[in-house]
């Protein structure tokens, strides 16, 4: 008979969290929890089972329990009957291990922070967007802002090319800091909003007129003729909006739709993208942790993958001796 070592509390955890009780296997029968005046020792593999009987209310997973030596009349003692106990009354008991303990074990399993996003059923650890918008904070935004737009006229002609929507997007984020309306008579013509009916050149216009409270910006924004009545244009709302007595949040700058394109403007700004491994060992735990409750929840065909290789990468770890 052994202690319990780290990865056996770890293939426990595990197998708790997934509800999976062929992990437990992985725990050798020779491990042996240490027990005290009233809980008698058992064996590590029997409490895993225990506790996934208990959480799922399952008590055909009791019959692997074993107890260990001889049975006790006072005190609590793992065994098939107390498991079934347990699974009669879902008793949710559990384990717990720590934020280094569970990132080294991923670690060993193959999985990195930074790609976790791969299998298919969590975010990633880092979001690209969060990181976008957080840019008008930095000092030297503008600048680089002014250096990323110094591109070749013919961009500016057509709101079709990708770098026409580029140009948008940086320069409503260097209207909105600088709050220099100059910045969004910069944005091409035609480039339309994903996000909103409007076009981007007349949306940087209102959104910066309302968080200036200067109705004359709204001026510039045209009535186009599918906006119908104008008194339910842009160019309305915006002096309304600009002039109203009643307090109303400031609009920040827009956000695209997609990481690439967050991405790639963020690269285009000679900013870097922080990875995920540069965050406190807490943070990249908790990512696991999400990680093991959606292979846990889901049931649809990525759950259902990401769970079964996640699980062959349990099974094929060594034991501990």
């Amino acid at each position: 008979m052994r202690s319990v070592t780290e990865q056996d509390e770890l293939f426990r955890y595990v197998a708790q969290e997934l509800a999976e009780p062929s992990i437990c296997e992985k725990i050798p029968w020779s491990v042996e929890t240490d027990g005290g005046f009233f809980t008698a020792s058992s064996y590590e593999r029997s409490e895993c089972y225990a506790s996934i009987a208990g959480r799922t209310k399952n008590p055909w997973i009791c019959w692997r329990v074993r107890r260990l030596g001889a049975y006790r009349f006072i005190g609590d003692q793992t065994s098939m009957w107390s498991c079934l106990r347990g699974a009669w009354h879902g008793m949710n008991s559990g384990i717990g291990v720590s934020p280094e303990s569970l990132a080294g074990f991923f670690s060993k399993l193959g999985y990195d922070s930074d790609t976790l996003q791969l299998e298919g059923v969590t975010p990633p650890v880092i979001s690209v967007k969060d990181v976008y918008r957080q840019l008008p904070n930095r000092t030297d935004i503008v600048m680089r802002i002014q250096k990323a737009v110094d591109v070749p006229a013919r961009f500016l002609e057509s709101g079709e090319s990708d770098e026409a929507m580029d140009i948008a997007y940086l320069a409503d984020m260097a209207a909105l800091v600088t709050k220099d309306a100059r910045w969004c008579a910069r944005i091409p013509e035609n480039v339309q909003l994903t996000s909103q009916s409007a076009r981007f050149r007349d949306w940087c216009m209102f959104t910066l007129a309302s968080n200036t409270g200067d109705a004359q910006l709204c001026r510039t924004i045209p009535i186009h003729e599918n906006e119908g009545d104008p008194r339910l244009s842009l160019r309305a709302n915006c002096v309304r909006q600009s002039t109203s007595r009643y307090p109303h949040g400031q609009y920040g700058p827009e956000v695209p739709n997609d990481d690439s394109r967050a991405g790639a403007l963020i690269s285009a700004l000679s900013y870097e993208i922080p990875r995920s491994k540069d965050l406190p060992i807490e943070e990249i735990a908790a990512a696991y942790e999400r990680f093991l409750q959606e292979l846990g929840r889901g049931s649809d065909r990525a759950h259902v993958s990401a769970r079964q290789r996640f699980i062959q990468r349990v099974r094929a770890l060594p034991e501990s001796n």
